[in-house]
């Protein structure tokens, strides 16, 4: 069966998967955001990979309190997720002005149904890769996750974010469109505290996620970022830091890995040899390793090893 006509078999299924109550009702996250500057809040997820123990608390998000109510920078991996943020905006910081997704991730998205009567906004681009594998991703949260997801409707952005300043609620927030980590990745700085909400371009002491990313342009990104000079960075998974560590230490980890996949290319090793071979050792102890650098050994493996062999019958 091709993957078009599975997408075709497996057509509304979504919605009626995320919604089956068979679990019990999933647990209270309990999420705690906290300030890093003044009108921003963050809440800072588990360095894990997806597991039924964490519900996919994995991924940082990003709350700016303006004139009109908060501006939330990703909405978590379940509806679950999307209510707790939105208690917190609701209590605290005069309720909800709009939701912005910085790519196309579902740890970035899959909470938006909590808080789609306000306006959902992305790239895009990004919205149209949301709408393209919702019913995929679903699928594989669903088998994940269990009870946690219950509830869940993929709900993708449905407004355009332009690049340059936008004002909500009063608050000036440079939007800065870039790609590496996916073909399109949103930055946002706010321009009243230089904060850099960094998305999936930054993390600190959690391996990045390579499964859909381009080495070169991610790179080059980073070096935009890092011309920026803000005043503190939100990575979309780590601690919040004020130093640049993390756009250092997400360049070291991309080089490394790389030249680590191109070696074992050049060398004949099969990916089951690269596998069992680990991460660099600078970088096994990083949240999520071993498990992100096995999947990037499947994931992008194939495009070192595509350079390091010869062409057949260029001659």
């Amino acid at each position: 069966m091709t993957a078009l006509s599975r997408r075709a078999l497996l057509a509304g299924s979504a919605a009626l998967v995320l919604q089956r109550r068979a679990f019990a009702q999933p647990r209270s996250y309990g999420l705690q955001p906290f300030e890093v500057a003044d009108g921003i809040w963050m809440i800072e997820g588990r360095r894990e990979v997806f597991s039924r123990e964490n519900g996919g608390d994995i991924v940082n998000i990003a709350l700016l309190a303006t004139d009109q109510g908060a501006i939330i920078v990703d909405s978590g991996s379940t509806v679950a997720m999307g209510t707790e943020i939105r208690a917190f905006a609701e209590q605290r910081l005069g309720g909800l002005a709009a939701t912005i997704n910085t790519h196309h991730h579902p740890d970035h998205w899959f909470g938006n149904a909590a808080l789609a009567d306000r306006p959902l906004l992305a790239l895009a681009e990004t919205a149209a890769t949301c709408r393209e594998y919702a019913q995929d991703y679903a699928e594989t949260l669903y088998s994940i996750l269990g009870s946690w997801i219950s509830g869940t409707r993929t709900t993708p952005a449905t407004g355009n974010i332009d690049p340059g300043t936008s004002q909500i609620g009063g608050r000036a927030l440079r939007m800065i469109p870039l790609a590496g980590h996916t073909s399109a990745d949103l930055a946002i700085l706010d321009e009243a505290t230089g904060v850099l909400i960094a998305g999936d371009l930054v993390f600190l002491d959690r391996a990045p996620s390579l499964p859909d990313a381009d080495f070169a342009t991610w790179l080059a990104s980073l070096d935009q970022l890092e011309g920026l000079g803000s005043a503190g960075v939100v990575p979309g998974h780590g601690s919040y830091h004020r130093t640049g560590e993390g756009i250092t230490q997400t360049r070291a980890y991309l080089q490394v890995t790389r030249e680590r996949l191109r070696m074992a290319a050049e060398l004949g090793l099969t990916p089951v040899e690269t596998m069992a071979a680990g991460p660099a050792p600078e970088f096994a102890g990083l949240g999520a390793n071993p498990e992100e650098y096995l999947r990037s050994v499947v994931r992008r493996f194939g495009d070192l090893e595509t350079g390091a062999l010869p062409v057949i019958g260029s001659a």
